[in-house]
């Protein structure tokens, strides 16, 4: 959380509130290492980030898939929201993000606005593998064929049946260190799975 967190403050020139810092340093705590290569885990695989309106939800968002992506190097970030305009906007401040930077702007391969949306960063000696921000659907379908190791969903409330959820977050699960983040605000009796 504290390296996410000084990513946001010292690489990308922001001021995160207070609430974030805390959500940060404690969603991303670590185990104790695990299994042959002894890397270390997430405390917690699933997060439920539940903020009023207006209050910076997608910030740290758009801090965690550029901080997963040239911090951790994670291959695969996916976004999504119940309307994919949402989820392209969220994607697209952090294109315009890392773009701002000569730094993260030079590690850029391709970034392509057709559907469906994704940023690429090249491959490096030190990271020998491409690592891409996707869009993805929030459909049953969203999600499927790839291993995303940051799933982010926003607007949980208006997720109205599992097949969404199960879709992305399944992409997870040949990922090991693989989080989710659910992203939300208050919901009503038809948020199915925000109310479990």
């Amino acid at each position: 959380g504290y390296a996410a967190i000084a990513f946001a403050e010292l690489i990308l020139g922001l001021r995160l509130f207070p609430w974030q810092k805390w959500l940060l340093i404690h969603a991303l705590e670590l185990t104790a290492p695990v299994g042959p290569d002894g890397l270390f885990s997430y405390r917690f695989r699933f997060i439920v980030v539940l903020v009023g309106r207006q209050n910076g939800k997608t910030l740290v968002m758009t801090v965690l898939a550029l901080w997963h992506l040239y911090d951790q190097d994670s291959p695969m970030v996916i976004g999504t929201a119940q309307d994919l305009a949402r989820s392209e906007a969220a994607w697209g401040e952090a294109v315009e993000m890392a773009q701002d930077d000569e730094e993260l702007a030079d590690l850029i391969e391709k970034i392509d606005q057709g559907h469906p949306k994704f940023m690429r960063l090249a491959k490096t000696e030190e990271t020998p593998w491409f690592r891409e921000y996707r869009v993805a659907s929030a459909t049953r379908r969203g999600g499927r064929g790839f291993s995303g190791d940051l799933i982010l969903l926003d607007e949980l409330r208006e997720h109205q049946s599992w097949d969404a959820w199960s879709a992305v977050t399944n992409a997870m699960n040949a990922r090991p260190r693989g989080q989710a983040w659910a992203f939300s605000n208050a919901g009503d009796a038809l948020s199915v799975v925000l109310r479990f």
